[in-house]
Parts: C-alpha cells; structure tokens; sequence
C-alpha cells in the first residue's frame, strides 16, 4: 500500500505518517518540482533538507539530509524523485509527524512531497511443525 502528499508553498513542509502496523516495514520517498531557467537548473546538485521526526510519544529525533537534483528536466523545470529511508520499523507504533525544512532553497521550488510505502511482512506456515 502506498501513500502520497505534496505540500505546496515554501515550508515548513508537514507530514502526518501512520506507522501504527506493527507486522510491516515503511519505504520513504520524497519528491518536488523546481520551476526555473534551465541554466539555473544546471546549476543545482541536491537540495539539503533537515528532516525532524516526532513520535507520538513527543520524542524528536533530527537530521540533515540532500535530495539529489536529478529527475525529469523540460526547458524550464525539473521533477524530482529520490528514495529516503527504506524498510523503516518505528521505535513506537502509531501516527509521527515528520516536519522538512529546505536549507536555502532554490526559487521556483513547489514544495515538497512524500511517498510512504506500507510493505507487509510474509507470515509462512512452519511445516516442520
């Protein structure tokens, strides 16, 4: 199962995540757009973004990350794609906030987005028994 939100404006960009399964992983991806001149989109490597978790126990864990600038380009714009985290299990099931922040953002940027995957672990029948 999967989600998507993109968050339009300049940021803070604010995310409500339900990790309250507790027989699954979570994949995390974020995505934006850069509308801008496509010299100045030559120009741009990644985007750091310092990204801060809150569980719902209201414990806060930050860090500073970079979406890499590579995606889709037209003469004036650029979509993004990148992976975050991959196969995610939560230190306390239930609903995080995850809040990003773009540090020195480019302008033309949309705003920001993220892809949550829900992946269900396999429960096997043990025939030995």
């Amino acid at each position: 199962m999967s989600v998507e939100r993109f968050v339009k404006g300049e940021g803070p960009y604010t995310f409500f995540v339900d990790l309250s399964d507790s027989t699954a992983t979570y994949d995390f991806d974020f995505y934006t757009r850069v509308d801008a001149p496509l010299d100045s989109l030559r120009r741009m490597q990644a985007l750091p973004l310092t990204v801060t978790w809150t569980s719902p126990s209201f414990r806060v864990f930050r860090e500073e990350v970079y979406l890499p600038l590579e995606g889709q380009t037209t003469f004036f714009s650029r979509q993004v794609r990148a992976p975050y985290r991959a196969g995610v299990r939560p230190s306390v099931w239930g609903q995080w906030t995850l809040a990003v922040r773009v540090t020195d953002a480019p302008e033309g940027l949309r705003g920001m987005g993220l892809i949550v995957r829900r992946n269900k672990e396999e429960q096997g029948w043990d025939t030995e028994n």
